[in-house]
């Protein structure tokens, strides 16, 4: 969701060398650039919950019918998680994404809407909240599996390169992970997530996040790295080239979705 907070602009690392070669969008997203996705890192006030908040979800989607254009909403609650990033106080996050254009004439057109204020101000009174923006490089998106469905399950895993790598040794990594598992594997989405505004307290250099279908597919991810060599694999990635915090893992449901 869009309010006026004050970002502060940090001067970070370039990765966009990270960026692979997509020839597709996906609700109007083009994956052969770099897309914006906003963090809306939410802890519930005293006395509220949850369902406080789904309470809001039609005035929400109506805000964003009117004030947004080629953005989409999810919300994430945690299901094996240790807080993003480094709050363990996390109750959901409601995670925007869309073309990194769109965020700037939507922001602009939701700060000017007294009705989209009045919404925040309600939102306000059910959770306390922060914001980080960051940009992304997509590696693998299924997206009739991706469209299929409004639910999925969210991996979260930051990570930061080891001083002897250069960055060019992460992408060949990464390279050759989607290569070998990309289309194959259980996931529908591979992400790699770049943190820009209000980044000061993150967790890493840069964040793995992975898309599957439902809990199914993450225990065949969970069986392969357990019981079919998956876990030289990993253990070979953590080693030689990144430190790794450790995955988390979240619920995740569409609360708006750009159908452009």
């Amino acid at each position: 969701m869009l309010r006026v907070i004050p970002f502060i602009a940090l001067v970070t690392f370039s990765l966009s060398a990270l960026a692979d070669d997509h020839e597709n969008s996906w609700r109007g997203v083009n994956l052969d650039q770099q897309f914006g996705i906003q963090f809306e890192i939410c802890s519930l006030l005293p006395g509220k919950s949850i369902v406080d908040m789904a309470k809001l979800d039609r005035d929400v989607r109506t805000q964003f019918d009117a004030n947004t254009q080629g953005l989409s909403l999810m919300r994430l609650t945690p299901l094996f998680s240790h807080g993003m990033p480094g709050n363990s106080q996390v109750d959901f996050i409601d995670v925007t994404l869309g073309p990194i254009t769109d965020f700037g004439s939507s922001w602009d057109k939701w700060m000017s809407s007294e009705d989209a204020q009045r919404l925040m101000s309600k939102i306000d009174d059910v959770a306390e909240c922060t914001f980080k923006f960051a940009r992304a490089n997509n590696r693998v998106a299924k997206t009739e599996a991706l469209d299929a469905t409004d639910s999925r399950l969210v991996s979260m895993e930051w990570c930061s390169k080891r001083e002897n790598i250069r960055w060019s040794q992460i992408i060949e990594q990464h390279d050759q992970w989607e290569a070998s598992y990309g289309e194959s594997g259980p996931s529908m989405a591979w992400n790699v997530v770049i943190p820009r505004l209000g980044s000061g307290d993150r967790r890493g250099q840069f964040m793995h996040m992975v898309s599957y279908e439902n809990t199914a597919q993450l225990m065949a991810n969970e069986e392969w790295i357990a019981n079919g060599g998956g876990a030289a694999a990993l253990r070979n990635y953590y080693d030689a080239y990144a430190n790794c915090e450790g995955e988390s893992v979240w619920s995740a449901e569409y609360i708006y979705r750009n159908e452009s």
